[in-house]
């Protein structure tokens, strides 16, 4: 239950990344979209190819590896984001854009630490 609110509110969270970024014409927003919906791509593309191999016996250790990819882009979108937010020439002077994309890292690292 409590992991479907966290996913609930990192939905609204990206929601409010893509007012800013499209609406608001940010370019920290439109550069953490960019970067969020790669990572989602390339996450759904590498579990696409594990489950798609998942059925075949001696392809076992080609699964265990997508998984490991998808688990390292999640990472690497992260770092991708930090440096975005805190070392980039692009910052943002609204602070709910910043406090949103900080939300976002938080919320998902500790998904990823399976914290729920």
């Amino acid at each position: 239950m409590l992991l479907s609110i966290v996913q609930i509110i990192i939905a609204l969270i990206l929601l409010l990344i893509l007012y800013f970024a499209y609406f608001k014409n940010s370019t920290l927003g439109k550069l953490s979209v960019f970067v969020i919906f790669a990572a989602i791509a390339l996450i759904q593309l590498f579990n696409g190819f594990a489950s798609l191999i998942s059925g075949i016996d001696f392809l076992n250790f080609l699964e265990s590896i997508f998984k490991g990819i998808s688990g390292l882009i999640v990472f690497a979108e992260l770092v991708v984001l930090v440096i975005l937010t805190f070392f980039s020439k692009h910052k943002s002077k609204v602070s709910l854009l910043n406090w949103s994309i900080i939300g976002y890292i938080v919320l998902v690292l500790l998904i990823e630490f399976n914290v729920f």
